[in-house]
């Protein structure tokens, strides 16, 4: 682009913009791995355990 071309800008009013996109454009598949970990019993459970020990230790930690 040369420097003496001049470039044209407009905004899209709220109708067109929201017009513009579907709600699935931005959604993410979860894969099969994904799906199996979420199901999973037991891994939800060491998850659990895991964010509360996080949560304990942050919490001990702001009280010292």
């Amino acid at each position: 682009m040369n420097q003496d071309e001049s470039v044209e800008l407009y905004l899209l009013d709220q109708k067109e913009l929201s017009a513009s996109y579907k709600p699935g454009d931005f959604v993410a598949l979860p894969n099969t791995y994904t799906k199996f970990f979420r199901t999973f019993f037991p891994w939800q459970l060491v998850r659990f355990i895991w964010i509360n020990i996080r949560m304990m230790v942050m919490i001990i930690k702001s009280h010292r």
